[in-house]
């Protein structure tokens, strides 16, 4: 799992939504997403972030990073992390 963390202004305007229109379910599925959860009342108490919790393969959160358009440095090599350990996990499986 990934906590994504999306800037709130490109989540109402079209950040998410726009990411849901590029992928439907069987595409994420596909891809190794298993599961979205995001919060339904965000506002000023989330502030100018907007966290996204996926859960799903190293290459299913590479993919929605993808679809988010996720640039911001920290955020990729924290997902690079996530996604390292995930990998040797599957391998060891």
């Amino acid at each position: 799992m990934f906590t994504f963390f999306v800037d709130a202004e490109v989540f109402g305007g079209g950040g998410y939504e726009a990411a849901a229109l590029a992928a439907d379910e069987s595409d994420l599925f596909d891809a190794g997403v298993y599961k979205v959860e995001i919060p339904n009342g965000f506002g000023g108490d989330l502030g100018e972030r907007v966290p996204v919790r996926v859960t799903g393969t190293a290459q299913g959160l590479m993919f929605y990073a993808k679809l988010l358009n996720i640039k911001e440095e920290m955020q990729l090599e924290e997902l690079g992390r996530v996604r390292a350990a995930a990998l040797a996990r599957e391998n060891d499986e």
